[in-house]
């Protein structure tokens, strides 16, 4: 919890080490500095078996959700005095600890006191690291296993050049939550097509391809698109260009939020923070957004029209699956069911969890939308589960039969 006034730290750490008692069984809590405006960067390094230490730039990955990198780029707008901070800061932690290899030391950069501030060291090659390979232009994961093999690095010369972008393109969707935030929920599923056009400025690292799925099980990253200028501004440029020649169709992605993104003019200035991407989630036009998505995946199957629900010679309604994953009829074993055969339910009441990618979704009649946006089951009657259909704790496609009802009239 965040104290910002210093006469409340006393009562605040009371009742939080109480929470972590009861919660963990141990009181103990970790005190740290709160930044309220910052900028994540992090040093790309190498260092050989001979103690020689490589520096490949700064990357800039303070486009974020929920903590989350969505955006990584070469960094600049750094001050010279930040940038020889964080160079001689790294460098002196891998050769206090002898590292190996390749690795990537992460920093705070408080923007309000200027000051700079070590956050981790991952000591392996991340999803990013080919924007340290485009403006380096040496091959890290040769390199790697070069210097394991025993490879002196004294004779590499590093001459960064240019500027690199790296979007991370997610199966998700978005869902808006009853207090207007909007919701990002990952989307496994069928993939119809696939297509991305060959460009010798930009580099694509994909895992899916046309007739594949994007399964439930994994990590909703399906692909990374990574593009050079020779200035940000050419970087942004080509890479808008490059996103409106993608085709992903079949299931729903980011490319509309990353093109809205590299379109904002706060981005293009390069004035943002970690806090940037939350606000501007709240100044966009939602409706449009979601319109954006729907063209991207060439579908309209988030929406599901009254008929789709009828079932043929009788008075009875379907409830589909609006998505591929797995279907729960209770929180956990030991809970019973949220519904069963007989029960009359409303709208809002919850029906099942739907999981795809870790990620647990709870399900209610309310949720089902048309493509106007109108309730599919309305709110003014209930409803008598006859059916319960899907098999609990087993996998279901989109558009799978999940339960059959009765509307009741009172």
């Amino acid at each position: 919890e965040v104290v910002k006034n210093s006469t409340k730290f006393k009562s605040i750490f009371s009742r939080m080490t109480q929470e972590a008692l009861s919660s963990f069984g141990n009181g103990d809590l970790y005190l740290e500095k709160f930044i309220e405006s910052m900028r994540h960067l992090e040093v790309q390094i190498i260092r050989d078996l001979q103690g020689n230490s490589k520096l490949l730039g700064i990357r800039d990955c303070s486009v974020q959700r929920n903590y989350q990198k969505l955006i990584e780029e070469t960094a600049s707008g750094i001050p010279k005095k930040i940038k020889e901070q964080l160079y001689k800061f790294a460098d002196n932690l891998i050769n206090e600890i002898d590292y190996l290899g390749v690795g990537t030391v992460e920093f705070i950069y408080d923007l309000n006191e200027k000051k700079v501030y070590f956050m981790e060291m991952n000591t392996r090659l991340q999803v990013e690291h080919p924007v340290s390979e485009m403006v380096s232009g040496n091959d890290l994961v040769n390199l790697q296993l070069e210097v394991a093999q025993g490879k002196n690095l004294s004779d590499l010369a590093i001459k960064l050049r240019g500027h690199a972008i790296e979007l991370r393109i997610i199966a998700e969707k978005i869902e808006k939550e009853e207090d207007g935030k909007l919701r990002f929920v990952p989307e496994p599923g069928h993939i119809s097509k696939v297509d991305f056009p060959t460009n010798s400025n930009v580099r694509v690292i994909q895992s899916v391809k046309s007739k594949s799925v994007v399964s439930p099980f994994y990590d909703s990253l399906i692909a990374q698109i990574i593009c050079w200028g020779n200035t940000r501004k050419e970087a942004i440029e080509r890479l808008l260009d490059y996103l409106n020649d993608i085709k992903i169709n079949g299931v729903s992605t980011n490319i509309a939020l990353n093109r809205l993104i590299l379109e904002d003019t706060e981005f293009k200035r390069g004035s943002f923070s970690t806090n940037y991407l939350p606000k501007l989630l709240k100044r966009i036009d939602a409706k449009k957004l979601f319109h954006e998505i729907q063209k991207d995946s060439a579908s309209s199957k988030n929406t599901v029209d009254k008929k789709a629900i009828e079932l043929d010679g009788s008075k009875e309604l379907k409830v589909l699956s609006p998505q591929m994953g797995g279907f729960y009829r209770a929180p956990s074993r030991e809970d019973e069911p949220f519904v069963t055969e007989g029960q009359i339910i409303d709208v809002n009441e919850t029906i099942c969890l739907l999981e795809s990618m870790k990620v647990f979704t709870e399900l209610s009649l309310a949720d089902y939308k048309t493509q106007d946006g109108e309730s599919l089951y309305s709110n003014n009657t209930k409803y008598k589960i006859t059916r319960v259909i899907a098999e609990d704790q087993n996998t279901v496609n989109q558009g799978d039969l999940l339960f059959v009802m009765l509307p009741v009239d009172f």
